[in-house]
């Protein structure tokens, strides 16, 4: 499906109602270098997150994710530092 929309002068722009039911009401803007794409959001992140993966994180508690996350984070930061 392809739709033509225009920003308002306060910049917004109205998502069509098909594309909406279909999608959602939520979307990340994400700006390229050609163009700019909106990604339909889950409710739930991590639900989207857990549908993504698989069964990985079947066993594992929201905080236990994150801190897993962080922690890695923080290995991949300091492992590019220079000494």
């Amino acid at each position: 499906m392809s739709k033509t929309a225009e920003a308002d002068d306060r910049g917004r722009i109205v998502i069509p109602h098909e594309i909406r039911e279909k999608h959602g009401d939520r979307y990340r803007v994400v700006e390229l270098d050609d163009r700019v794409e909106l990604i339909p959001l889950a409710d739930d992140p991590i639900e989207g997150l857990r549908n993504a993966v698989g069964d990985a994180f079947d066993d594992k508690s929201i905080a236990e994710i994150k801190r897993e996350a962080r922690e890695a984070a923080r290995e991949d930061a300091l492992r590019d530092m220079p000494e």
